[in-house]
This record gives structure tokens, C-alpha cells and sequence, in this order.
């Protein structure tokens, strides 16, 4: 399990609120920053994130992470 899987886990499955997520995964802000954006709908993303790379990417890994959800 990677840690986006771990971190995706935790948020959304088992309900743990991001500010506890930052808490415990200190060294991962970044990645628990990306994580909980996931939430977010899609038009919504593109405006908050307008570099394209990083919207890409984010959108890349929430079809991933989605794929992979049961």
C-alpha cells in the first residue's frame, strides 16, 4: 500500500479528518494537502488549482486512487 492509498484509507474510509492526517503524517504535509483536494469536484479543482501540471497530476491520482477504491 502506498502512502497515498494509506492516506486516502484513512480520509475517506475510515472518516479521519485531515488536521488529525497533518498530525500524524508531519513529513507528508504535501501529500495530505493532495489527498484531501481529492474531494473536490472537478470544475471546483481547476479553479483552485490553476497550474496545469499540478491540476493533471491531482486528477491523475484521484482516478487512480478511485480505480482502486472497492
Amino acid at each position: 500500500m502506498t502512502l497515498y492509498e494509506k492516506l486516502f484509507d484513512l480520509k475517506y474510509r475510515q472518516g479521519v479528518p485531515t488536521c488529525d492526517l497533518v498530525h500524524r503524517f508531519p513529513s507528508h504535509i504535501e501529500r495530505v494537502n493532495e489527498v484531501a483536494l481529492l474531494d473536490i469536484p472537478e470544475k471546483v479543482l481547476r479553479e483552485v488549482v490553476p497550474e496545469k501540471d499540478i491540476f493533471e497530476r491531482l486528477m491523475n491520482l484521484k482516478k487512480r486512487l478511485l480505480k482502486d477504491a472497492p
